[in-house]
């Protein structure tokens, strides 16, 4: 997955996007939750309700674990170009 996103976005892409995700996953688990997606997504300024992350989540939840893996927030961001607008997609 991360060679398809390599070649369509450039190595920064993904490089962003792979430093977004360990800074969201605050203990470290490997998985982003609820909370963490929330918490990292207002330490880059979009602030969402409880309702706006577990919709978000949702989105990028592909196989509905409750959590988002790396492959799955890469995937989630990828289409969109970016996190911000990825979330902001998935609460239209």
């Amino acid at each position: 997955l991360e060679q398809k996103w390599i070649n369509e976005k450039g190595e920064k892409f993904v490089q962003d996007v792979r430093q977004t995700f360990y800074l969201m996953d605050s203990n470290r688990d490997g998985v982003v939750s609820r909370k963490e997606l929330r918490v990292g997504l207002f330490s880059y300024g979009i602030k969402l309700s409880k309702l706006e992350s577990e919709t978000a989540l949702t989105s990028a939840d592909a196989d509905e674990s409750g959590e988002i893996d790396y492959n799955e927030f890469l995937a989630f961001c990828g289409e969109a170009g970016s996190p911000g607008k990825a979330v902001k997609q998935s609460l239209l």
